[in-house]
């Protein structure tokens, strides 16, 4: 399935494939359930440059992401990425990956791992950020 709505993507075809892709998600869950994943949450738009950026902050969320090298892989200028992931997604692209990196280390929390053993594997140097992210609303 995703390698269909990849090549659908590829083929021009992106607005056809976020929303195949919507209902095969919605087909998941209950549609009255809020999305879960903020990698699938914050997908909402047809922005393709956003879509670059979020597609390199998914794959590295655990590394330090600098807005010059998000910028480049989306081809972008400096100054664009965080106006135009903001407007996209209501989140600037470092709230994301925090988002991203809290909840991977839900998850690794949930299977028995200690907060800074989760907090080292998805980024933080320490864990005092993750609880504190933790512990903030939303």
């Amino acid at each position: 399935m995703d390698t269909c709505l990849d090549w659908a993507r590829e083929a021009g075809y992106r607005r056809v494939a976020l929303r195949t892709d919507d209902v095969l998600v919605s087909a998941r869950r209950n549609g009255d359930e809020p999305q879960v994943s903020a990698v699938l949450r914050y997908r909402g738009h047809v922005e393709d440059p956003v879509h670059r950026v979020q597609d390199t902050i998914d794959a590295r969320f655990t590394e330090p992401l600098r807005i010059a090298d998000l910028a480049a892989g989306a081809g972008l200028s400096e100054r664009t990425p965080t106006r135009a992931f903001t407007a996209a997604t209501g989140l600037t692209p470092l709230r994301y990956q925090q988002r991203l990196r809290v909840e991977r280390a839900e998850h690794l929390i949930g299977s028995g791992e200690t907060v800074e053993a989760a907090a080292g594997a998805v980024g933080f140097r320490d864990a005092r950020m993750l609880r504190r992210l933790r512990a903030r609303p939303g």
